[in-house]
């Protein structure tokens, strides 16, 4: 830290000498600057960092009280501690003008040393004390804005890890989308050449006709379903209430073609009044990727596949688990599971970024907590061994 800068102005070059005396004599680490007049002292304020002035009232042109004035209107000098020097015959007067305009404090000519030595020593102890407080609080300032910067990188971060997750979902949704499609557009193609084939051969009748629209109505209100289904989940999540169960159950339908295909049953046992006030579209991204997690365990076994879903209502949370038959994780990684990045799946199959999603959805995004274990079961009097995932989320965020 640098030096306190006193600032002494007097006309008279004896008291400007008095003062250097005691303040080099008395007094350490003080940088003394000297000025002859209230204009020279104003020049010196602009050019240079001034802790404290002691300024002397009785001055030629420019007295003490009208450089204080000029002082206290320039932010740059308003906060200047200004001590005042006063001749003893207009003490009173002098006083009460110099607290008007902003002066901390006043000492008579001719300065008694000792008290001036005093009250110097002790305004300087406040001022290093507020500079000291000053840097404190500049380096506050700094570290909470570098932790705020931080904060909003690891947020837009997590935005960005957020979007490529539901990318990837939505890709494979897509795929599924057009897996579910392909049967019913074949419906739609086959009925429709078949009635321009008719048409073309003079053979038409009323009843196939009417038999062959009903079949295309049907099919396309089939696949507009299909489209609501999977049309929300591209749209920005917003806090809306839904139902639980509705909203796992159109999660597997999402997921159809992905498990038929990979022969895995989904069993659930759904608690259907279940409405709570969160973030829709956020959980299903979670229940997708858990999901999808356990099918790729899944296929690391022989035998039946299974995915369990059930839920249950306690007072003011809604608790959501979803367990597998895979034969669980190992002890080592529980711990690790949701750590970013951490896969034991080959680098084809994704670079481990989904439970680490799941987590921030339901930890940060849904204000819920998610926890992961081994477990052990039986189902149909087949006992079974895999990993149980429990989502507890509050009824209403």
């Amino acid at each position: 830290m640098r030096n306190i800068t006193v600032l002494a102005v007097d006309d008279i070059e004896a008291n400007r000498v008095s003062l250097q005396y005691l303040i080099h004599e008395y007094l350490e680490n003080i940088d003394l600057v000297l000025a002859t007049s209230g204009e020279e002292a104003l020049k010196i304020t602009y050019t240079q960092e001034i802790d404290i002035i002691i300024l002397d009232i009785q001055m030629p042109d420019m007295d003490g009280f009208e450089a204080a004035k000029y002082l206290k209107t320039n932010p740059k000098t308003k906060n200047i501690p200004i001590i005042f020097l006063t001749a003893a015959f207009k003490e009173e007067e002098f006083k009460q003008k110099g607290f008007e305009i902003g002066a901390i404090d006043y000492l008579t000519k001719p300065i008694e040393n000792h008290q001036f030595i005093n009250k110097l020593r002790l305004y300087i102890e406040i001022i290093l004390k507020t500079k000291q407080l000053e840097a404190v609080n500049d380096d506050l300032y700094k570290a909470l804005q570098n932790e705020i910067q931080l904060k909003e990188k690891n947020q837009l971060q997590q935005l960005e890890l957020i979007e490529q997750s539901k990318m990837a979902a939505l890709g494979e949704m897509i795929g599924n989308i057009a897996h579910q499609w392909r049967q019913p557009l074949s419906v739609i193609a086959t009925c429709a050449s078949g009635m321009q084939l008719n048409m073309d051969l003079g053979l038409s009748k009323e009843e196939d006709l009417r038999s062959s629209i009903k079949a295309i109505m049907k099919t396309t209100n089939d696949l507009s379903n299909t489209i609501d289904t999977f049309r929300d989940f591209t749209y920005k999540d917003k806090l809306n209430e839904f139902n639980l169960s509705d909203l796992i159950n159109r999660c597997i339908q999402t997921q159809t073609y992905i498990l038929e295909e990979n022969n895995v049953e989904v069993i659930t046992d759904l608690q259907d009044d279940i409405e709570i006030i969160n973030l829709p579209n956020s959980l299903l991204q979670a229940l997708i990727n858990l999901m999808q997690n356990s099918k790729d365990a899944l296929n690391e076994i022989e035998g039946k596949k299974y995915i369990f879903i059930s839920t249950t209502l306690n007072e003011e949370f809604v608790q959501l688990t979803i367990k597998d038959n895979a034969g669980g994780i190992k002890t080592e990684f529980l711990n690790k599971v949701f750590e970013p990045y951490f896969t034991t799946k080959h680098q084809s199959h994704g670079i481990g970024l989904g439970l680490n999603i799941t987590y921030k959805i339901i930890h940060d995004s849904m204000r819920g907590k998610i926890k992961i274990r081994n477990n052990r079961f039986k189902y149909e009097d087949i006992s079974y061994e895999g990993a149980e995932v429990i989502i507890t989320l509050p009824i209403k965020l």
